[in-house]
């Protein structure tokens, strides 16, 4: 789901902004580290040889690989901080 699809109740108190803020937060996450990874191994298999397709592959699956944990841990970051706001209720607003 795209940031800009994100659902804001009409009425929102502060920690519904915030929850809806931390979401749109984390698709920009994903989509920046998808970016990131893409780069990261265009540039290295250019380097290696402009002869790529094939090294291309092998270097995107490799750092995909190395982020793939990075971004499992601030995924679930996000959940949890989104969690603790809802499960905290509006008492605290």
């Amino acid at each position: 789901m795209s940031a800009s699809s994100l659902p804001i109740p009409e009425k929102c108190s502060c920690r519904c902004q915030f929850i809806s803020a931390m979401r749109a937060i984390k698709a920009l996450h994903v989509t920046i580290a998808s970016v990131m990874v893409d780069l990261a191994a265009l540039r290295r298999s250019a380097l290696e040889d402009p002869e790529f397709a094939g090294l291309y592959a092998k270097h995107l699956k490799a750092a995909a690989d190395v982020a793939r944990p990075l971004l499992a841990e601030a995924m679930e970051s996000y959940e949890g901080m989104i969690s603790f706001q809802e499960e905290v209720g509006e008492g605290y607003n």
